[in-house]
């Protein structure tokens, strides 16, 4: 990527920092979305910014372009963090809250390995090349169809709901 794209290593870094960074905002935002619109749909929408920009950034041709699909992929990334946790923390009982918010936050270490993992068979073993990385991102996409259909949505997000409509 960085020969294909002539990214000097500096500028390398400078991608982690922007989708690192982005991540912290994408937090904040969705944390607002998830209050307006409900859980289930902020966490859908975050997956689905990663998704199209994790594609996106396989369709880049400069560094720039990469810059800003990575910039647009750190603010999903940071959305299914902070929309995760809202929904595991509003609808598992209490007695159990701790642990599975324990869980969520530590499977990103399973997410890097998978996406290790990913990066070594469709780079070395299949030989597809570094845009086959970046479109194999688009693949949690499908989760929203599950979210869609299976993921009821918080209890008192609706309760809270329910109570701005009655004020309005």
């Amino acid at each position: 990527l960085m020969t294909d794209l002539g990214i000097r290593e500096d500028l390398g870094g400078l991608l982690g920092l922007l989708t690192l960074g982005a991540s912290a905002v994408g937090g904040a935002m969705f944390g607002f979305i998830a209050d307006r619109v409900g859980r289930t749909r902020a966490l859908m929408l975050s997956i689905f910014v990663y998704s199209i920009a994790s594609g996106a950034c396989g369709l880049s041709s400069t560094f720039w372009q990469l810059a800003l699909f990575r910039l647009i992929l750190g603010l999903g990334m940071g959305g299914e963090w902070t929309t995760g946790a809202a929904l595991i923390a509003e609808v598992w009982p209490a007695e159990h809250r701790g642990k599975a918010l324990g869980i969520m936050q530590s499977t990103w270490a399973i997410g890097e390995m998978i996406a290790a993992g990913v990066t070594f068979l469709v780079l070395q073993q299949f030989h597809l090349g570094w845009r086959a990385v970046f479109f194999v991102g688009v693949l949690p996409a499908l989760l929203c169809l599950w979210i869609r259909r299976d993921v009821p949505e918080s209890e008192i997000w609706l309760a809270h709901a329910q109570q701005n409509k009655s004020i309005n």
